[in-house]
């Protein structure tokens, strides 16, 4: 089997984490025993964005063979990074709706002129892969960005929505293109699969969490190291002194943060490097992604929600190493 992560670094995590949840208030951890993703108390961008996709498109724009799409983004503690990546999702899925590609690079573009609410570059222009009569030909795409709000949810403070609307430049191009799909948002039927996923981890039940990926199943694909591994990738964890145990399968969330089903203890959160607690070891050589759409989209887990989990799991984790690892 492939190396696995080195026990200096296992017990620099363990140290971490123990400090960590040493440092959280009563009240926190009160609040961290209650559910992680509470729809009802909390505005979530998966919830705004289910409001705003259903904006119709103006007439305006609809006789002027426009399409509109939305995207969002909460990744980063910083307005300008999330739009930069809500208005890239969006760009990109009237591309897929389109069935095309960019010949530019969208994101450098988008870099260049950053889109901004407060100083916005709301115009774009690219070039994209367009199939006339069995070729491939450059065609230029228009695009604008009619709406970019920052709206505090649960997720983060400063996430991110957009709407842009885009069109082929010439009317040559847009009658010899195929019809677009009416597609709003792809990243939004993913954060919902998502949060299914998140919030059958946060109740204990690995076997949905499986049972959600396995519904998506796409080509398969094997990760050759462990920064590649995203939201909805399978780890296999092995006992070195109990073999017989056989492999007990995980699911990576993001954050370096995963759920399992161990035996004798049951479905738990733990952060690499905690296996060791219960006597295990990460098989590098046998990471598994058994469905595309998490990585196609981009999608990352809120780290808010990926932290409140591992709190919530904190209890269940032995508190020293098995007396045989201690050994070793």
């Amino acid at each position: 089997m492939a190396q696995n992560i080195s026990r200096m670094g296992v017990l620099l995590l363990l140290l971490v984490t123990t400090a960590q949840s040493q440092s959280i208030s009563p009240e926190k951890e009160k609040k961290y025993k209650e559910k992680c993703w509470s729809r009802n108390s909390q505005t979530t961008l998966l919830g705004t964005m289910r409001t705003v996709i259903q904006r119709p498109l103006e007439t305006v724009y609809r006789n002027d063979n426009y399409i509109q799409t939305f995207g969002c983004a909460y990744e980063d503690d910083d307005i300008e990074q999330n739009s930069l990546r809500a208005v890239f999702r969006a760009i990109d899925q009237s591309l897929r709706n389109r069935r095309i590609t960019a010949r530019d690079n969208v994101i450098g573009l988008l870099r260049a002129r950053p889109p901004r609410p407060d100083n916005l570059a709301r115009e774009y222009t690219i070039y994209v892969n367009l199939v006339k009569n069995s070729k491939v030909q450059q065609a230029r795409y228009e695009v604008k960005i009619l709406d970019l709000d920052v709206v505090p949810t649960f997720e983060s403070r400063r996430a991110v929505w957009a709407r842009v609307v885009t069109r082929y430049a010439y009317q040559d191009d847009f009658k010899n293109a195929p019809s677009p799909t009416d597609v709003p948002s792809e990243f939004v039927n993913i954060m919902e699969l998502a949060e299914e996923m998140l919030e059958a981890a946060g109740k204990g039940k690995f076997d949905k969490v499986n049972e959600l990926i396995t519904s998506k199943k796409k080509p398969t694909f094997h990760p050759s190291d462990i920064r590649e591994l995203v939201f909805g990738d399978y780890i296999r964890l092995f006992s070195e002194t109990q073999p017989t145990l056989g492999e007990v399968q995980a699911v990576y969330v993001g954050k370096g943060i995963f759920v399992a089903k161990i035996p004798k203890f049951g479905s738990t959160i733990l952060k690499f490097g905690e296996e060791h607690l219960f006597g295990f070891r990460i098989d590098t050589s046998s990471f598994h992604r058994s469905s595309s759409v998490f990585v196609n989209i981009q999608y990352k887990a809120p780290e808010s929600v990926l932290q409140c989990l591992l709190l919530r799991y904190g209890h269940k984790k032995p508190l020293h190493l098995p007396k045989t690892a201690a050994l070793n």
